[in-house]
């Protein structure tokens, strides 16, 4: 069987109910700068703009969201990333993250990208306790705090978002990997049809330079609470 995306009550309360996730596989990580050009020229378009952009609903959205988790004034990943690359330029990491990033700086949205050898449901929820953690490219872990959101490859988180917001070094991209989850968890303002073609949008940006490339979406299933704390999987 496939995996899913199940979205727990806790991330369905937060507004997350529209996520999607897609699997790719037969990719390629290397040091090509191929898709150096889109993201420059989208990051050209995006601060020709940047005043009516920040006040858009989906960056608003995300704002709302970390308030929600109880971070007031905490800037989102996708901003962060918007005015890094606005203050100091682009620069390349590597071909897939380069592809991802130009995509999520377009639509303004976080796009999270892991390498997936573990083909297990993904969970979508908010820490339920203090969990440790190792962010990309740290020495040594940290604790995500009660409350935070996070989605996992089973029990095991693969992106935090809120006081830590950060991907699972464990889950980086090598030149090892050949099978990618593409996760876009979005919030209330960000349709299921939005989310998933800004997927759709990476998918076809990767697929110019590596045509052989295959990919499906996971279903997205929203978990219902039902009587004595009993959890179960409803399709959405």
């Amino acid at each position: 069987m496939k995996p899913r995306l199940i979205i727990q009550k806790s991330a369905s309360d937060l507004g997350i109910n529209n996520a999607c996730a897609a699997v790719i596989d037969n990719i390629t990580v290397s040091d090509d700068r191929s898709f150096m050009g889109v993201l420059q020229n989208n990051l050209n378009h995006v601060a020709s703009h940047l005043n009516s952009l920040i006040s858009s609903s989906v960056y608003e959205g995300f704002s709302r969201q970390l308030k929600k988790l109880g971070y007031e004034n905490t800037v989102s990943a996708n901003e962060k990333l918007l005015r890094r690359f606005i203050s100091k330029g682009a620069q390349p990491i590597n071909n897939i993250v380069d592809a991802y990033n130009a995509v999520a700086i377009r639509h303004g949205v976080s796009i999270g990208v892991h390498t997936y050898h573990r083909r297990e449901d993904i969970h979508v929820l908010r820490s339920e306790e203090p969990r440790k953690f190792r962010p990309l490219f740290a020495k040594k872990d940290i604790t995500i705090p009660t409350g935070d959101l996070i989605y996992s490859c089973g029990d095991v988180p693969l992106a935090s978002i809120g006081k830590v917001d950060a991907d699972a070094h464990d889950f980086r991209l090598t030149q090892d990997s050949s099978s990618l989850l593409v996760v876009v968890l979005g919030h209330d303002e960000t349709p299921g049809k939005f989310n998933q073609s800004v997927i759709e949008e990476l998918v076809g940006l990767l697929r110019q330079k590596m045509p052989s490339l295959d990919h499906y979406f996971l279903e997205t299933v929203l978990a219902q609470p039902l009587q004595q704390g009993i959890l179960v999987s409803s399709a959405d």
